[in-house]
């Protein structure tokens, strides 16, 4: 029990400094971790930022330098929040297959016209002819 306690807790040391590390603030990776009861709280009515700065603040979410959140900063963390939810689920999706649809065979080509013998087309032309008034 001792050795499993000991690797949590070495685990949970290495963890801090992957996060730490990993170029997102804490109010970020807060957001994300809890994206969707966050998303849910937000829907309920419209968000007012200022508070919200002030609530991060007393929980000790703070800013780079240490100060208290910016509105602002706590508003475009959240988009960005969103954003890269949104991005990471749509990857997630299993990419749509093509619609398989019935080919139909292959249409023979027409087949040529009997061949018009060159009498026929004398016949023809001299009845054109005549019909429209011309001498041969």
């Amino acid at each position: 029990m001792a050795r499993r306690t000991k690797a949590d807790q070495e685990l949970q040391h290495i963890a801090e400094i992957a996060r730490s590390g990993s170029g997102r603030s804490p109010l970020y990776r807060w957001l994300r971790t809890r994206h969707d009861a966050f998303l849910e709280l937000m829907e309920e009515t419209r968000p007012n930022w200022k508070r919200l700065a002030e609530g991060f603040a007393e929980i000790g979410l703070l800013s780079a330098e240490g100060k208290p959140l910016s509105p602002e900063a706590v508003r475009h963390t959240w988009w960005r929040v969103r954003r890269d939810v949104a991005e990471k689920r749509t990857k997630r999706q299993p990419k749509a297959k093509p619609a398989v649809t019935a080919i139909d065979p292959p249409v023979p080509p027409p087949e040529p016209a009997p061949a018009v013998s060159n009498d026929a087309l004398e016949r023809f032309k001299a009845k054109v002819n005549e019909r429209s008034g011309r001498k041969a």
